[in-house]
């Protein structure tokens, strides 16, 4: 009714506003904004008729309820003296009660006004991969590395992708410097699976890479993507693959090693707080022989910031021990580069925060 959605509550046995031996009953007004209303109820039963029921020392038996204002969320309006429970059960169809809701009110109907949203990323999304409108070309597929085995390649159907230097520019720099405006010859694209490439370009056009498909290619997405420039799109695989991902002992090493190897600060934390609770159980049975001496900094962090969860929390402000997902939010809030190491994060915000201080000087 009016645009509100409305809910109906009854309560057979009254409650505190009830006069005794009758049924309460509640009108609720469940949408965001509050109305003035009357409303009348009527009892329907196919043996009995109707039955309109007023309240006690109502006058008005048309509309027994006059103009009320219902509130926003949940205002609603009771009557602790709806009908009496024995006239109530009479009205029973199967043991079904039917009630009649009449609604009015004087408050002319505002007509729905629709202003449509910036259209820029619905055109941008029409011209992708359009040859007309675009002035370079990939040439995609041919050989794909093993992910299995990086000396065995596999060979795929070269696909051609048409986009604009431009937008590559913008959202994917690395690529963008590949090749150059109007180039007849097309760029080859070795080492990447034409329908990964296809997500990577897709994302560069504003389109959105989905759950399932991030899931499926989260590895190669993070490798292209880091290799292509595209950062928003390679921290995204990363989110997934760290959701994703059940850190073992088993494979603690291998996915140490592949998130240092292409700057996966968020998937290297998860790593590392499992090597840090489960000191005892690595111990002994894997070599750190090939890791890099650098990761004994995030591996005392994730040590002391478990330390801190058991005794006082570390300051707000300490970025040594804030978390990855808090280190990237204030960088993007800045404007700063969010992708690297947790290292290279903390020097760039400490860096901001010392301009930022002689400024104020």
């Amino acid at each position: 009714f009016f645009g509100h959605q409305w809910t109906v509550l009854i309560s057979p046995n009254g409650n505190d506003k009830s006069t005794e031996g009758y049924v309460s009953f509640y009108l609720v007004n469940k949408s965001p904004e509050s109305i003035q209303a009357e409303f009348q109820i009527i009892l329907r039963s196919t043996a009995r008729g109707s039955f309109q029921p007023t309240t006690v020392g109502e006058v008005d038996t048309k509309w027994p309820f006059g103009m009320c204002t219902f509130g926003a969320q949940g205002g609603m309006l009771c009557s602790g003296a709806f009908a009496k429970r024995g006239t109530i059960l009479t009205f029973l169809n199967n043991g079904t009660l039917t009630l009649e809701i009449h609604l009015r009110t004087y408050k002319k109907a505002e007509p729905t006004i629709f202003v449509p949203s910036n259209p820029f990323c619905d055109n941008v999304l029409k011209v992708f991969n359009n040859e007309e409108k675009s002035d370079v070309v990939f040439i995609v597929g041919g050989e794909v590395e093993s992910a299995a085995n990086r000396r065995k390649r596999a060979k795929t159907t070269p696909t051609t992708f048409h986009a604009g230097h431009l937008i590559l520019k913008l959202n994917a720099p690395s690529l963008a410097d590949m090749c150059k405006p109007g180039d007849e010859a097309a760029v080859p694209i070795n080492g990447v699976e034409p329908e990964v490439f296809k997500m990577l370009l897709y994302f560069c056009y504003g389109g959105k890479v989905s759950e399932d498909e991030l899931e499926a290619n989260a590895k190669a997405i993070i490798e292209a993507a880091d290799r292509f420039g595209i950062v928003n799109l390679k921290l995204q695989a990363e989110a997934v693959l760290t959701k994703q991902t059940e850190v073992t002992v088993d494979n603690m090493l291998d996915n140490l090693l592949y998130a240092n190897s292409k700057n996966l600060a968020l998937f290297q934390e998860k790593i590392m707080d499992f090597v840090a609770e489960n000191g005892d159980k690595i111990l002994g049975k894997v070599s750190f022989d090939d890791v890099p001496g650098n990761l004994m900094s995030d591996l005392l962090t994730a040590v002391t910031r478990g330390k801190k969860s058991t005794c006082t929390s570390a300051p707000g402000d300490d970025l040594t021990l804030m978390r990855v997902g808090e280190l990237r939010k204030r960088l993007h809030d800045k404007g700063l580069c969010i992708d690297g190491s947790r290292e290279t994060m903390i020097a760039l915000l400490k860096g901001n925060l010392a301009g930022d201080e002689t400024v104020a000087e």
